[in-house]
């Protein structure tokens, strides 16, 4: 099962957000076609879509598990992506 992982950052990205962009980049290389990452950078359709209010955000599989607000440590991003099946 592939996971649907979706990041969304302000544009400019603050710190926050530009750690959140590296972590993706870091999933692709370490689960590969496990995942399937989409980066969002600035407004988006997607960003109402999942009723987000801050970013950084994650949403895996169409908001079954969002994250908001924070940067999420590996550690939790590797915890929803085995909840999720990978």
């Amino acid at each position: 099962m592939v996971v649907k992982v979706e990041v969304f950052t302000a544009e400019p990205p603050c710190a926050g957000c530009s750690k959140l962009l590296e972590i993706a980049d870091l999933l692709k290389e370490k689960y590969g076609e496990r995942v399937e990452v989409t980066k969002h950078i600035g407004p988006c359709e997607e960003f109402s879509k999942y009723r987000l209010a801050v970013v950084p955000a994650m949403v895996f599989n169409e908001g079954r598990i969002k994250i908001m607000g924070v940067c999420p440590s590996m550690q939790t991003i590797e915890a929803s992506l085995k909840e999720m099946g990978v």
